[in-house]
């Protein structure tokens, strides 16, 4: 009788991996402003000079993700140059700013001869709304150069 209950389980165990594996497979998609929109929803750019970067269609935001600067020159070969790059929207808001500094002077030892460099990855990203442009000024006295980087989302 013992055979008969374990045949029976294991024909019940059988029948319900069975049932399972029949089952269509679930994929899941995020949802709401962060789905993508387009054939290639990313972008990229990047310069050195202040400007408007880009203006967002009105069926679409913007998320900026990334931001990487870099800052080399110095003030007149006697000390480190220092610059300041904001990241803006049309209103003159300040969305983003960040602060470099590099001593690239060649009257300096090898281990100061680096320039500044930042990296950054926002979190949540920086969001910019439909039909608002994004802009970068960048000021100081050292040559900034700079590349941003996000993706286009539902508004």
């Amino acid at each position: 009788m013992k055979i008969d209950k374990l045949f029976g389980i294991a024909a019940i165990i059988f029948a319900l991996g069975y049932f399972m594996s029949s089952l269509p497979s679930a994929e899941a998609y995020p949802q709401g402003p962060s789905v993508s929109l387009g054939s290639n929803p990313i972008f990229s750019m990047g310069g050195d000079s202040s400007g408007t970067l880009l203006t967002v269609p009105s069926d679409q935001s913007i998320v900026v993700s990334d931001v990487v600067l870099g800052a080399s020159g110095s003030n007149n070969n006697t000390q480190a140059c220092t610059g300041i790059v904001n990241i803006l929207n049309n209103s003159g808001t300040i969305l983003a700013s960040f602060r470099l500094s590099s001593d690239t002077s060649p009257y300096y030892s090898s281990q100061s001869n680096m320039a500044g460099q930042l990296s950054h990855q926002f979190g949540s990203g920086i969001l910019v709304q439909p039909n608002d442009s994004l802009s970068i000024d960048i000021s100081g006295n050292c040559t900034i150069n700079y590349t941003i980087s996000g993706y286009y989302a539902q508004p």
